[in-house]
């Protein structure tokens, strides 16, 4: 009864933003709002957002697989907020199945209950890498079961999920994809079950998104990876193999085992170290469950081995998944420690986590209305503007460090509720201009700059309205010069519409 009662408090936790009417509006949540509504506009969308400045794109079935909550919510991204804790929910309920079955109730049970801390952060805004997270423990337990049985359904659910993550996250589903070909080959070659490769064509329609970006710029991806193998980066020089190789063994022993989060995540290695001790002790024993983890080195390590291709540093969307392995596997290791000590580091995960969960959420609370990642304070920054607005007008939207997905949304939204026809990157009689303030340090140009060189609007703002956390909305009448000069800022020049 207490371990559910701590998973509930815990599912409060995950729904502390939408219970205050707001979601983490992260750039990428925002970017992802706009391609929801491009769905429903367009129909038939293919292509997925820009995965880099070299050239990937991740594939569209996240933003697919939302859109019917967005229908229903009417575009509100709280609503939408209240589908991701119904698959949250789900999730933890997958979890708890799948351990379940490799292991025993009690492994489940610890768990649901490290999964279910481990997602209050992460539930108050879900983007599509998170999708990549919710469909891992099925993707562990259908290659297990497939493994033990040799049954072609066990396939075909594995590489559906190998599809599904492929789509929601290309730099962690591909080392994933080669992985199970290589794993998979084996059992079909020991078993001579060769008629099993056939359930390979179910990835077709999954890799059928990234084979027309392909033909559309020319094997833009391929040229992409290609340049990777040389040592390009995003916007920096290549990185000395020793730092890559230094990152990846930090992150295999500390964030990426995400039992305990940071600040405080270096004590994760505690926890790991001991996980690979049992293990080593199930392979001494001949335990049964050895074989299980076996496969989890396999696809833990081997992930991060495979990620040596890219050869910077792993940022947090690729590796976070692959967390869920050792929260499981770590689960169910009471067989061969003692149970004090066990259930001494189960204990002391709690407390720590719990800690920074309601930590986390009393700075949601105070934060809702002047954080810039809150839907609620970029909403309603554009509500001033929309309300002040006529009917017909155009905006543009500054933002000096990063592209503006986040109040291109929120004033589209605005826009939707207010029954206005403001119109995105486009010049109109009253034009806004909205702009954020620039980040610490920014040396880069400023709005006024940016008005004059790139949106090419000579006359001065008719008035300069100050929103909340030092944003400003600029409010421009413009003369027929103004408005014959064409603007460099246009729906093209936007990384969303590279598609």
């Amino acid at each position: 009864m207490p371990v559910f009662l701590l998973v509930f408090v815990n599912i409060i936790l995950c729904a502390w933003s939408v219970l205050h009417n707001t979601i983490y509006y992260y750039t990428d949540i925002g970017r992802d709002f706009l391609i929801f509504d491009e769905i429903v506009t367009k129909k038939f969308v293919i292509f997925g957002p820009r995965a880099d400045m070299q050239g990937l794109f991740h594939g569209i079935l996240w933003h697919y697989l939302n859109v019917p909550a967005y229908i229903l919510a009417n575009g509100n991204p709280v609503l939408v907020g209240w589908f991701w804790i119904g698959i949250t929910v789900l999730f933890l309920g997958s979890v708890y199945y799948v351990v379940k079955r490799l292991f025993d109730e009690e492994s489940a049970l610890v768990a649901l209950v490290l999964t279910s801390g481990s997602m209050v952060q992460l539930s108050q805004g879900f983007f599509h890498g998170n999708g990549a997270m919710l469909i891992m423990p099925l993707f562990f337990y259908s290659f297990i079961m497939y493994f033990r049985a040799q049954k072609v359904r066990y396939l075909v659910v594995h590489l559906i999920t190998i599809g599904m993550m492929v789509q929601f996250e290309i730099a962690l589903g591909v080392p994933l994809a080669l992985l199970t070909v290589v794993a998979s080959t084996i059992v079909i070659f020991r078993k001579k079950a060769f008629t099993h490769y056939a359930t390979y064509l179910i990835l077709i329609p999954f890799a059928a998104t990234f084979l027309i970006i392909e033909f559309k710029y020319n094997f833009l991806q391929t040229q992409s990876f290609l340049s990777y193998l040389q040592g390009a980066r995003d916007g920096g020089a290549t990185m000395p193999f020793i730092v890559s190789f230094i990152d990846r063994l930090r992150n295999v022993g500390t964030h990426g085992v995400n039992i305990i989060a940071h600040p405080l995540h270096t004590l994760n290695f505690i926890y790991f170290a001991v996980l690979l001790s049992s293990i080593i002790l199930s392979q001494i024993h001949k335990d049964s469950n050895r074989i299980i983890y076996k496969e989890f080195l396999y696809f833990y390590f081997g992930f991060y081995v495979l990620t040596m291709i890219h050869g910077g540093f792993l940022i947090m969307f690729w590796w976070l998944p692959m967390s869920m392995f050792p929260i499981m596997m770590f689960s169910s290791i009471h067989k061969y420690i003692p149970r004090f000590i066990f259930y001494g580091l189960v204990l002391l995960s709690v407390v720590f986590i719990t800690k920074q969960n309601i930590s986390f959420a009393q700075n949601i609370s105070n934060s809702v209305e002047t954080s810039s990642t809150s839907w609620r304070f970029r909403y309603s920054n554009t509500q001033i503007v929309v309300k002040d607005a006529p009917y017909d007008y155009g905006y543009f939207v500054y933002a000096p460090d990063i592209y503006g997905y986040q109040d291109k949304y929120a004033l589209f939204y605005a826009n939707r509720v207010a029954n206005k026809h403001g119109v995105a990157f486009e010049k109109r009689a009253l034009t806004y201009v909205l702009s954020e303030p620039p980040p610490k340090d920014f040396t880069g140009s400023d709005v006024d700059w940016w008005v004059r060189e790139k949106l090419k609007i000579m006359s001065k703002p008719v008035q300069i309205v100050k929103l909340n956390g030092e944003y400003e909305a600029r409010k421009y009448l413009l003369s027929k010069k103004d408005l014959m000069t064409p603007s460099l800022i246009t729906v093209p020049t936007d990384w969303l519409f590279y598609r």
